[in-house]
């Protein structure tokens, strides 16, 4: 972490942990993007695999999942 903020690439690898998957995987990714919602910093996430749908969001500072939705799509 620089400076105590997850990286892009932190954040998704973060993700592709707790989705069990690898980045080449992955069917598309659709975006890592650093937001702030109540005053936090948080990476949004999501990605495409086998016809699901997964979305994150992640704690810019801390690198906890906050949100974690999985839809097949």
């Amino acid at each position: 972490m620089a400076g105590g903020t997850l990286t892009q690439d932190e954040a998704l690898a973060k993700a592709l942990e707790h989705a069990n998957l690898k980045k080449d995987q992955l069917d598309f990714l659709k975006k890592v993007e650093l937001d702030y919602e109540h005053g936090r910093k948080v990476y949004e996430v999501s990605f495409y695999k086998g016809g699901f749908e997964y979305e994150f969001d992640i704690d810019a500072e801390t690198g906890s999942i906050l949100k974690f939705k999985k839809d097949w799509d």
